[in-house]
C-alpha cells in the first residue's frame, strides 16, 4: 500500500470495503483472505501480484496457526516464524514502523511550516493592502502640493515635492509587487496545506490516528517590524523612509516564505517544474511571459488607451527590474514606455520628472549617441514643451538635432522626427513663417528618405497643412488636407489615428472657411468613427465633441 501511494479513501472504493474496516485490518487485526487478495490486486503491479499474494497468504496462515516461541538462543529452523528468518522479519517490521513514525513527525513539521508561511502571507497581504491605500492618499496629496507649486517660479520646494512624488510612485509599485508575491504565497500555501493534510490522514490512518496524541503546532507569527530608529540625522522624507523600511521587511518575509514553501513542495515529491518560483526568472518561459506582457502594454498604448497603458507598464516595472536588473535594456525600455504614456495621458510634468530620472541611466548604460538615448532625449524635450516651457524645449531640441545629425544622419528617422517636433514648437511660439519654412523642408526630406506613404512623411505633411491654416491660407490648407486624406486613407486606412486626425483638421479648416453646417456634418461622421475605433472617453473624441458642440 505504501508503494502504491494510494490513500484509504481511494482503496476503500477499489476493494469494496469501508475505510474504517480497511483501517482496522491495516492496524493489525487478522485480515480475511478476500481482503488480502483485493488489496494485492489494487496496490501491486500485475507482474508481481501472484508472488505477493502467495507470500501474503502464507503470512496469514502463519498468523492463524502461530508456532510456539523457542527459548532465546535455541532457534528451531524447522518451524515457521522462528530462527534467523523470524528475527529479520521482526526487525524489518519494526524498522517500517519507526520509518512511518518518522514520516508522520516530519509531515507534522511540514504542516506547521506551511501554516506559518500561510499566516505570514495572510498578515502581509493585510499590511500591504493598507500600505497601498495610504500610498494612494499620499500620492494624491503630493500631486496637489506639486500642482500648487507649479504656478510659482522653479524652487527647491517644487523639486522636493517632485522627488517625494516620484519616490512614492516607486514605493507603490514595489508594494503592489510584494502584494502579488504574498497573494501567490497564499495560493501556494493553500495547495500545500491540502496535500500535507492528505498525507497526514494517510499516515495517521496507518498508525491508528497517532495525530490525536500530538495537538501542538509550532506556528509563529509574522516577525515584528523593526523598531523606530534611534535619533539620527533628520530625513527630508521621514514618511518615505518608514515606508521603505516596511517594504524591505515585506520583501524579506516573502523571500523566507518562498524558500519554505518551495522546500516543502520538493520534500512532498512535487516535480521541480511545478514549484512556484518568484526569484529572478532565468528561463525562456519567464522571459517570454514578460515579453508578452510588454507587447500587450504596447498594443494598449498604440490603441490610444494611455491610462490603461500607464497602469500596465507600472505593474511591469518591478517585475522586469527584479527579473533582469536595473540596467537591462528591457528595464530601461519599460521605464521609457511608462514615462511616455504618462505624458500621452496628459500628465506632462510627471512625464518630464520620470524622463529626467531615466536619462542619466540610459546615457550611462547605452552611451550618448545610442538611438535609444537620443529617443529618450527627444521625448523629454517633447514633454517639456507640452508643459508650456517652449523656450526650454526649443533649446533642448536644437542641441538634440545637432547630436542626431552628427551621430546618425540628417535623414535618419530619429533626426527627422526631432526636426518635426522642433518645427511644430517653433509654430506654437508664434513664429509661423519660420515654422512653415522648416516644415516645407522637412516634408521634402521625409519624402526622399522614407517614401511618400511613410507615416512620418504623412504626419509632417499634416503639420505643414495645419501651419498653412494658421498663417491664414485656408484655401491652400484645405487643398493640402484633401490630398492628405486620400493618401492617409490609402496608406493607413480610413480609421487610423493619423487619418482621423487629418479629418479633424480638415473639418476645422472647413469651419474657418465659413461653412459651419458642413463642418458639423464632417464632425458627426468623425465622431461615429472615434466612438467605434477609439472610445467615447478618448481625448481625441472629447475634443471633437467639444468643437462640434461649440459650432452648433
Amino acid at each position: 500500500m505504501d508503494d502504491s501511494g494510494k490513500t484509504l479513501a481511494v482503496l476503500s472504493g477499489e476493494i469494496s470495503m469501508s475505510k474504517a474496516q480497511t483501517g482496522v485490518y491495516l492496524a493489525g487485526k487478522l485480515p480475511t483472505e478476500a481482503f488480502i487478495v483485493a488489496l494485492v490486486r489494487a496496490t501491486v503491479r500485475p507482474e508481481l501480484r501472484g508472488r505477493r499474494q502467495e507470500e501474503a497468504l502464507t503470512l496469514r496462515e502463519q498468523a492463524v496457526c502461530p508456532a510456539p516461541r523457542n527459548k532465546p538462543g535455541i532457534p528451531d529452523p524447522g518451524r515457521a516464524g522462528s530462527g534467523p528468518g523470524y528475527a529479520v522479519e521482526l526487525a524489518a517490521a519494526q524498522a517500517r514502523q519507526i520509518e512511518t513514525y518518522d514520516r508522520l513527525t516530519r509531515t507534522l513539521e511540514q504542516r506547521a511550516e506551511v501554516e506559518r508561511a500561510k499566516n505570514n502571507s495572510d498578515k502581509l497581504v493585510m499590511v500591504l493592502l493598507n500600505m497601498i491605500h495610504q500610498l494612494d492618499r499620499r500620492l494624491n496629496d503630493l500631486a496637489k502640493e506639486r500642482d500648487q507649486l507649479l504656478n510659482r517660479p522653479r524652487s527647491e520646494a517644487l523639486e522636493d515635492a517632485e522627488r517625494k512624488l516620484a519616490r512614492a510612485e516607486e514605493q507603490e509599485q514595489r508594494a503592489r509587487a510584494e502584494l502579488r508575491r504574498a497573494e501567490e504565497k497564499q495560493r501556494q500555501a493553500e495547495t500545500l496545506e491540502a496535500r500535507v493534510t492528505d498525507e497526514l490522514r494517510r499516515l495517521t490512518d496507518e498508525l491508528d490516528r497517532l495525530r490525536a496524541a500530538d495537538t501542538t503546532s509550532p506556528i509563529s507569527t509574522l516577525p515584528a517590524l523593526p523598531d523606530e530608529p534611534e535619533a539620527g540625522p533628520v530625513s527630508a522624507d521621514p514618511v518615505g523612509d518608514d515606508i521603505d523600511a516596511v517594504l524591505a521587511r515585506a520583501s524579506e518575509v516573502n523571500d523566507e516564505d518562498n524558500t519554505t514553501l518551495n522546500r516543502v513542495t520538493s520534500e512532498l515529491g512535487e516535480p521541480s517544474a511545478g514549484v512556484v518560483q518568484d526569484s529572478p526568472p532565468d528561463n525562456l518561459t519567464s522571459a517570454d511571459l514578460l515579453e508578452a506582457r510588454l507587447s500587450h502594454a504596447e498594443e494598449v498604448a498604440d490603441a490610444g488607451n494611455y491610462e490603461r497603458a500607464v497602469a500596465l507598464f507600472k505593474e511591469l516595472l518591478p517585475d522586469v527590474n527584479r527579473a533582469f536588473g536595473t540596467d537591462h535594456p528591457d528595464t530601461l525600455t519599460t521605464r521609457h514606455n511608462h514615462a511616455l504614456n504618462v505624458g500621452n495621458a496628459g500628465n506632462y510634468q510627471r512625464a518630464v520628472t520620470l524622463l529626467d530620472g531615466l536619462l542619466p541611466d540610459v546615457t550611462r548604460v547605452l552611451g550618448t549617441d545610442h538611438p535609444d538615448t537620443l529617443t529618450t532625449r527627444h521625448n523629454h524635450a517633447l514633454n517639456v514643451g507640452k508643459t508650456g516651457e517652449q523656450e526650454g524645449a526649443l533649446l533642448l531640441l536644437d542641441e538634440l538635432i545637432a547630436d542626431c545629425t552628427r551621430a546618425l544622419d540628417r535623414d535618419h528617422p530619429i533626426t527627422l522626427n526631432t526636426r518635426h517636433v522642433h518645427a511644430v514648437l517653433v509654430g506654437q511660439a508664434v513664429e509661423q513663417e519660420k515654422a512653415l519654412l522648416l516644415l516645407d523642408e522637412l516634408v521634402t526630406d521625409c519624402t526622399h528618405a522614407l517614401g511618400p506613404d511613410h507615416p512620418d512623411t504623412l504626419n509632417s505633411r499634416q503639420s505643414l497643412a495645419v501651419c498653412v491654416r494658421e498663417v491664414g491660407d485656408l484655401e491652400q490648407a484645405i487643398t493640402q488636407l484633401d490630398e492628405l486624406l486620400a493618401d492617409c486613407t490609402h496608406a493607413l486606412g480610413p480609421v487610423h489615428p493619423d487619418t482621423l486626425r487629418a479629418r479633424f483638421n480638415h473639418a476645422v479648416c472647413v469651419r474657418r472657411a465659413g461653412a459651419p453646417e458642413r463642418a458639423v456634418i464632417l464632425f458627426d461622421l468623425l465622431l461615429a468613427d472615434y466612438d467605434r475605433t477609439l472610445s467615447p472617453d478618448h481625448p481625441d473624441t472629447l475634443r471633437a465633441r467639444a468643437y462640434r458642440r461649440r459650432w452648433l
